[in-house]
């Protein structure tokens, strides 16, 4: 597919191309949820070519300190973009930023997951909203698995 058809496709795909433009600190973004399972591993592993045995042999994964298997870390990436991009679409595409990802603590099979976050801070410069957001996914125990941070660059609203 050629830039052209691409970017055309992609500014058009939901009619914004710019998702949440007013923001301000403190505002939470829109939740994502997501069900974790050997299946959906198994895809990421095939997906990426990342076919440690940590993530995709049981067996062999009961006998390690995280007593089973366990989700790629770059899958939680791919969620924490997703949330970034339905929250500012272009905004994010266009030059968005993860930083300071931490992995807390493993993704497993069984768990469901929120991706979610809050803005933490707006600065404008150069005709732009940086807009600064802390991230979090948590499991269905409410326990953060990944923390980091997004930013994203917003056009100026016009007044």
């Amino acid at each position: 597919m050629r830039d052209a058809q691409y970017k055309f496709k992609f500014g058009r795909k939901k009619g914004v191309p710019f998702v949440l433009k007013k923001v301000k600190v403190g505002d939470l973004l829109p939740q994502v949820g997501k069900d974790i399972d050997q299946e959906r591993i198994w895809r990421w592993a095939n997906l990426s070519g990342d076919y440690n045995r940590l993530h995709i042999d049981p067996e062999y994964a009961r006998q390690t300190p995280f007593k089973g298997t366990i989700a790629h870390g770059p899958m939680s990436l791919a969620f924490l973009n997703e949330l970034m991009m339905k929250s500012f679409g272009l905004g994010w595409a266009r030059g968005g930023q993860l930083l300071e990802v931490r992995f807390v603590a493993p993704t497993r099979p069984g768990d469901h997951i929120r991706i979610e976050g809050l803005v933490k801070e707006i600065e404008i410069k150069d005709g732009q909203k940086r807009v600064v957001c802390e991230m979090a996914i948590k499991n269905q125990h409410g326990e953060k698995t990944v923390v980091g941070q997004g930013i994203a660059f917003l056009p100026m609203e016009e007044e």
